[in-house]
């Protein structure tokens, strides 16, 4: 243990002393123990492996993938991109636990105990560190075919006002439409829907390809419709592309295997 044998008498002598013990029978030839210090070792040596078990149970952190990883994201990031890329870990390591918070709120992280967060852009607190995990992030105003043709098309931004509209708000707390944006010519067009159904989770999808009206959504919640003809994308020259998403944890250091793991199952090269 790399400790001499003059320290580890000393050590004992202290520790007798503080008992008004003698804990070892010492000859010029021999150390042995006494009757106390019998009882002392048969009492701690159990307490002493199960606390060395319980250092050696760390390196499962390092080694094997393993424990609970709590994770706050938008509700259209769990569903589209963090499912997608982390069911398959939770397949091959058993081990994992996974909690995903669906929160269109921006969260403190660390005071409310989550492990990372995800948010659009890379501006997060200087003391954060910031992943990619999607290519920039294209919006799409959609409707069904249905739809389009019982109210026709629109023809611009303006006209979206004498449609049936499916829209969102972030929270009750929050009583406002989320506003929709759009971007021509390098401006950026705002317009706030007065929704005739609004719902802030993945129904919105459901809303417009049962032919309820127009909403306004990320490309890749539509992507599927969109190619196999179920959903018409509108006014595609108007689409905004946002910056991509981003995993963000505090500090570089001490995480564990499966911290890494799911950090690097998440990561995309932005070109």
């Amino acid at each position: 243990m790399g400790i001499s044998s003059s320290a580890l008498s000393h050590s004992m002598k202290n520790l007798e002393t503080r008992l008004n013990l003698r804990l070892l029978n010492r000859t010029t030839r021999n150390v042995s123990l006494t009757e106390a210090g019998q009882q002392l070792f048969e009492q701690l040596f159990p307490l002493y492996q199960a606390i060395n078990n319980e250092v050696d149970a760390l390196n499962d952190f390092l080694n094997t993938p393993s424990g609970l990883i709590r994770i706050n994201a938008p509700a259209v990031v769990a569903e589209a991109v963090l499912y997608p890329k982390l069911k398959p870990i939770l397949n091959q390591y058993p081990k994992i636990r996974l909690e995903i918070v669906v929160d269109d709120r921006w969260a403190d992280i660390v005071k409310e105990g989550f492990d990372m967060g995800v948010r659009l852009g890379n501006d997060v607190a200087k003391e954060m560190i910031a992943v990619p995990i999607s290519a920039p992030f294209k919006m799409a105003l959609v409707a069904s075919p249905d739809y389009l043709a019982q109210h026709g098309s629109p023809k611009n931004i303006d006209d979206l006002q004498q449609h049936r509209l499916i829209g969102a708000k972030l929270s009750a707390e929050h009583g406002t439409e989320i506003q929709w944006e759009f971007k021509y010519k390098k401006k950026l067009i705002t317009f706030t829907p007065k929704s005739h159904f609004s719902i802030n989770n993945h129904l919105r999808l459901q809303a417009v390809l049962d032919g309820l009206g127009i909403t306004w959504l990320p490309h890749i919640i539509a992507a599927d419709a969109l190619h196999s003809g179920q959903l018409v994308e509108l006014l595609p020259e108007y689409a905004i592309t946002y910056d991509p998403l981003y995993l963000y944890y505090p500090s570089r250091r001490g995480h564990s295997n499966v911290f890494k793991l799911i950090v690097d199952a998440l990561r995309v090269e932005v070109v």
